[in-house]
């Protein structure tokens, strides 16, 4: 009984069924065909199928990263599949297509309120561990690498100004974000301004709720904002309130807590310090913190 393949041929000029032979012959000492045959001697695959598989291998052998890629579906590969007794291809993400949406993915998990791009995009690795700033490094580190949901003890980083106390906080957000952690990072002294304003929008209880409820919340530059009573009793305390012994709260900050502990006594439309006050919303705060304090050089003068 004859071959398709003789059948084929009688049907066909001798030079074109010659230039189809030694292209099939081509395609099969090709790496992918020859690992294809390997992982599936039983099965046929057609003509077109091992060509598409081909180029795929050989635009990936050529890869300049994910904007060059000119695979079909860009940052993917061909790969073939058992479908019954034939081959089929199938496309399967690359691994310049994973670490895009890896970052993707901590993007989304990272909101923040008034961050600069370039401190918000630090990682741990970037940062410059001098001596004066280790211990804050290393005790926010170990914080990300031991996260557990449930976990309600947080960080309160102090120390002067330009030290690199945000970026410590950011490389903190990144991290978790990259094991599936929510987090809210959010510069105090602007936030507490947008709240006001969102009093006219009827924004604020959406606002606050985010605060609340976010897995991980990074207060950056606390004290550095000019307290009402307002924002003080009607936002940081409900916030904090609903937070301790529930989710973490991390802080960066200029004040030492004795000192965090007169300014929020001391709101700006208050004739006289209410110590009551600082006092009640110190509590939802000192004793759900690690105190680490962060020195060295001012790094925006360096």
């Amino acid at each position: 009984m004859k071959s398709a393949a003789d059948e084929f041929a009688k049907w066909v000029k001798p030079d074109l069924y010659r230039k189809l032979q030694e292209q099939r012959e081509r395609l099969e000492q090709h790496p992918a065909v020859k690992q294809l045959r390997t992982d599936f001697p039983d099965s046929e695959a057609d003509h077109n199928s091992l060509y598409q598989l081909t180029r795929s291998y050989d635009e990936c052998n050529r890869c300049t990263g994910l904007d060059g890629c000119k695979n079909a579906l860009k940052g993917h590969f061909l790969v073939p599949v058992k479908n019954g007794e034939t081959i089929s291809l199938t496309n399967k993400a690359c691994g310049h297509q994973l670490a895009f949406e890896k970052q993707e993915a901590i993007k989304r998990n990272i909101s923040s309120h008034y961050i600069p791009d370039n401190i918000l995009n630090t990682r741990f690795e970037d940062l410059e561990q001098d001596a004066q700033r280790a211990e804050g490094i290393k005790a926010v580190l170990k914080f990300c690498l031991s996260f557990k949901p449930g976990q309600h003890k947080g960080i309160y980083l102090y120390g002067p100004f330009g030290v690199g106390k945000s970026a410590i906080m950011a490389a903190a957000a990144r991290e978790l974000a990259s094991r599936n952690t929510d987090v809210l990072m959010i510069y105090v002294p602007d936030f507490l301004g947008e709240i006001k304003s969102a009093i006219k929008t009827g924004d604020v209880e959406s606002k606050l709720n985010a605060l609340r409820e976010v897995s991980v919340l990074i207060l950056d530059d606390i004290g550095a904002e000019p307290l009402t009573a307002w924002t003080r009793d009607e936002v940081l305390g409900p916030v904090l309130q609903r937070r301790m012994q529930r989710l973490p709260t991390l802080y960066t900050s200029n004040l030492m807590l004795d000192e965090l502990r007169k300014h929020l006594s001391q709101a700006k439309d208050e004739r006289e310090p209410n110590l009551v006050k600082g006092a009640r919303l110190m509590e939802r705060i000192e004793p759900f913190v690690t105190t680490v304090r962060v020195g060295g050089k001012n790094r925006r003068r360096a």
